[in-house]
């Protein structure tokens, strides 16, 4: 009976202490993991390299495809098969993806928003993709040596099994032949690749187009689950040779290096590709060389790309094609940045997607790793957004009718360029799970994204910021969130869950719980530990937590596995007049005086000039960015005045003495939403001066809903606040202030 109180007691605290510490919640790492959040010595994954040649019709936007895929296999036991993902057969009106769809979460609102088509037609066009995609393997087979012989193999779904003639052991390889087709689907409704038909041809952004073996680790085995649409890839690394057969004219983007400019360019282009430099953006093809001069029937660009963990491309006969290289600190090689992009498009992304991504790739590597590869491709195109290695998809952006842009459309199109090569750390890199885990590379990327942002031009994040704040409070607080750690199929706001809630928690645990210096060493530590490789949830906070001198379960657990909102209110304060002998007096005061100096120092930080890519690109500023740098020195100017001000009326306020006593306010705080939370308080005195307190989450270790605190001032407490900055995700900040003016 005793044995049976104790269990009880012990999964009770578990369910009910807030600041269980993780390694008392979290799973035991398996064998090939450390406590540490690190690979161990028996660490494994796979390998997946291909030799493919693609060709595409662009009659029919047929595209026909073969390929000699080497799998290796490094698990410490025998393969008796493969599981390929075979995601065209996604496109289908028997899939289950198209059959699962719940209306209620997936109705076109965001495409009806952006291209102002009824409903009703982009679910007709939607069917009308899926009658002609017909997804056809025309060949499966064993490659040895000279001999080639077919595999039995059986299609489920987006998945694919096939069984092989004898067991894979451990380092042992297999060459499989692969013959296949589909048509491509109309990328302006549906789908992370496809064909937008255009007055100059069509524009073909590709992916999600070849066999590939899906992710076999070492936590769940083959990753199985079918593709659905929300949930993205699971894929190894390996090189690709890749030819991308094209009619004359079209220009081709794609993952990794071109190998043959002499076969594909006209050697006035191949000239001006050859002296891009890091001096100044180039046009390669301007738009008085299209259409590209070139001979009649096809032409094959033939690429290679090492070490990655998908293959993409883009082609249009109607591409301008501009470039620069960029020197990221650390990085094997300059990287060229190039953008293709129709001129109707131009006046937004001429010079502009050229500077976003090469921003993004020089602060991502700053807080991460160097960018390892050759080269990034901005291609524009009928997908909004989507990334692939050394490649992403930017589409859909409108013009106002004389070919101008509003600073919403430019601000918009900055976020976009660099979150999507910014994906190019998470998950091209860093290699996690999308099919499993979105928030591991959405949240991760759109955290980033938003630090690189702070950077690139004055005032861009400000707003945004506010909104997503916002967003983020309404989402905990209509008590219907969920947790993110939730596969994607099932999560119903995505956006809120999988990326903001992510990205906020850790800018709040970066700037609000720790400090930038230590979080930064932290997040680069795992970076680099897990590049090439495949983390999973539990690796990234174990080796954060590992790597920080401070207890963060309660955060993990309460941010990311449940749902509680962050709701902390005043709920009492007493002030009295109290009147210690002079040594004791001295030493209570001391916590004041620091917490005036907290305060002063907090407000400093906006008082400091920040430098901005903008300020050396002039290429890229218009009327917007000037409209912003003047709002920024006025906002400078403001907060330098305020900062003076109130520096003048706080060191006043340190310098006086009360030889008849000193105040005691005791203040009750109460934990109304639940989620523990760290606490920044603003004391303001009669006269105006203030001071900010401090308290971690661990103030609530011993009652988490209740929270007393003696604080002892030298002058009259006039009005209490909690977060005064607004820096917390609390749903309530109507309850965050208390007013003492008057109070006895």
């Amino acid at each position: 009976m005793a044995t049976t109180l104790i269990l009880f007691w012990l999964q009770t605290a578990f369910h009910t202490d807030p600041f269980q510490p993780l390694e008392d919640f979290a799973p035991p790492p398996p064998p090939s993991r450390t406590v540490l959040g690190t690979p161990s010595p028996t660490y494994w994954q796979n390998r997946a390299d291909y030799q493919m040649e693609i060709e595409i019709d662009p009659a029919t936007h047929r595209l026909r495809g073969s390929a000699r895929l080497t799998y290796t296999h490094h698990g410490p036991f025998p393969l008796m098969y493969l599981w390929l993902a075979v995601e065209p057969n996604y496109f289908g009106l028997k899939g289950y993806g198209h059959l699962s769809r719940n209306f209620l979460w997936e109705n076109f609102q965001r495409d009806v928003r952006r291209g102002e088509i009824p409903r009703i037609e982009l679910y007709a066009r939607q069917l009308a993709n899926y009658q002609k995609t017909n997804f056809t393997l025309e060949e499966v087979a064993l490659e040895e040596g000279v001999s080639v012989s077919p595999l039995p193999y059986r299609i489920e779904e987006t998945l694919m099994e096939v069984t092989l003639p004898r067991l894979l052991g451990t380092g042992e390889r297999i060459t499989l032949r692969l013959r296949w087709s589909f048509t491509l689907n109309d990328a302006l409704v549906e789908g992370r690749g496809g064909y937008m038909l255009t007055d100059k041809g069509p524009i073909y952004q590709v992916a999600q187009y070849y066999p590939r073996p899906v992710l076999l680790n070492d936590i769940r085995g083959w990753e199985k689950m079918p593709y659905y649409g929300p949930s993205e890839f699971a894929t190894e690394f390996g090189d690709y040779e890749v030819s991308v057969r094209m009619p004359s004219g079209y220009i081709v983007a794609a993952t990794g290096r071109l190998l043959n400019p002499e076969s594909v360019l006209p050697e006035n282009i191949r000239e001006r590709l050859q002296r891009v430099s890091s001096e100044t953006n180039s046009f390669i093809i301007s738009e008085k060389d299209l259409p590209l001069k070139g001979g009649k029937g096809v032409q094959t660009w033939r690429f290679r790309a090492e070490n990655v963990r998908d293959f993409a491309f883009a082609a249009s006969p109607n591409y301008l094609w501009e470039a620069r290289l960029t020197q990221v600190p650390g990085a094997p090689q300059p990287t060229l940045v190039q953008a293709f992009y129709t001129p109707e498009i131009a006046p937004l992304w001429k010079h502009l997607a050229v500077a976003a991504a090469e921003h993004a790739l020089h602060e991502y590597s700053r807080y991460t790793l160097p960018f390892p590869y050759p080269s990034m491709s901005i291609t524009y195109g009928g997908v909004y957004g989507m990334e692939y290695p050394m490649i992403v998809f930017c589409g859909r952006q409108r013009l106002e009718k004389d070919g101008s842009y509003t600073q919403a459309t430019r601000w918009a199109f900055i976020s976009l360029v660099i979150h999507e090569v910014g994906h190019n750390f998470f998950p091209m890199v860093i290699n996690s799970d999308e099919r499993r885990w979105m928030w591991l590379d959405e949240g991760l990327n759109t955290y980033l994204e938003n630090l690189s942002k702070e950077t690139f031009e004055p005032l861009i994040r400000d707003e945004e910021k506010i909104a997503e704040y916002q967003r983020v409070r309404s989402y905990l607080a209509n008590r219907r969130s969920q947790p993110i750690l939730g596969h994607p199929h099932t999560i119903r706001e995505m956006g809120a869950n999988a990326y903001l809630k992510t990205a906020i928690g850790l800018e709040l645990l970066r700037n609000y719980v720790l400090d930038p210096a230590r979080w930064d060493t932290a997040f680069q530590r795992y970076a680099r530990t897990w590049a090439f490789r495949h983390p999973e949830p539990w690796d990234f906070f174990r080796m954060l937590s590992s790597s920080i001198g401070q207890e963060l379960g309660w955060f993990w657990k309460g941010w990311f596995l449940d749902t509680l909102p962050v709701d902390i209110a005043i709920d009492t304060a007493i002030q009295v007049k109290v009147g210690p002998e002079s040594r004791t007096r001295e030493i209570l005061l001391s916590e004041e005086t620091h917490a005036v100096e907290r305060y002063l120092q907090v407000l400093a930080k906006d008082t400091q000039s920040l430098r901005f890519l903008t300020d050396k690109r002039r290429e890229i500023r218009d009327k917007y960015v000037d409209s912003s740098y003047i709002r920024y020195q006025q906002k400078l100017a403001l907060s330098k005045k305020q900062f003076q001000e109130t520096a003048q009326v706080c060191q006043s306020y340190l310098r006086r003495e009360d030889k008849e006593g000193i105040y005691e306010v005791r203040v009750l705080f109460r934990n109304v939403g639940g989620l523990v939370w760290p606490l920044w308080v603003k004391l303001t005195y009669e006269g105006g001066a203030s001071s900010l307190w401090y308290f971690p989450a661990e103030a609530w270790a011993k009652e988490p809903r209740l929270f007393l605190r003696v604080f002892y001032t030298r002058q009259p407490v006039v009005k209490i606040e909690i977060d005064p900055f607004g820096w917390s995700p609390d749903i309530q900040p109507a309850n965050h202030a208390y007013s003492l003016a008057g109070r006895g």
